[in-house]
C-alpha cells in the first residue's frame, strides 16, 4: 500500500520532529510519499526526501498556501486526484 503523508511545513521549513514521528508510523503501512506544501516548500521537500523511509517528496509551492489555512487549497487538489484515481480503476 502507498501512503501520502502531509508534512508539517511552516515558512518553508520542515518541522523535522513532527514529520519524522509521522513517518515512523506511516512507513509501517507501505511506501511513503511526503508532500510538502507552502509558499516556499522546495527546501522542506529536500529535507523530507532525506527522511528514512521517504519514497518520494514532491512539493506544492504557491504564495496562496500560507499560514494556518494552507490545507484548504489542497482540498480541491485531493478531490481531483481521488477522482482521477477512481476513473483509472474503472477502465
Amino acid at each position: 500500500m502507498s501512503v501520502l503523508l502531509f508534512a508539517d511545513v511552516s515558512d518553508g521549513t520542515l518541522n523535522m520532529d513532527a514529520t519524522a514521528k509521522a513517518m515512523t508510523a506511516a512507513r509501517m503501512l507501505g511506501d511513503v510519499t511526503v508532500l510538502c506544501a507552502g509558499a516556499s516548500a522546495s527546501e522542506a521537500a529536500q529535507q523530507a526526501s532525506r527522511l528514512d523511509g521517504a519514497a518520494k517528496a514532491p512539493m506544492m509551492a504557491s504564495p496562496r498556501i500560507r499560514g494556518t489555512h494552507r490545507a484548504l487549497p489542497m482540498a480541491g487538489w485531493m478531490r481531483s486526484a481521488e477522482t482521477r484515481s477512481r476513473s483509472s480503476k474503472e477502465r
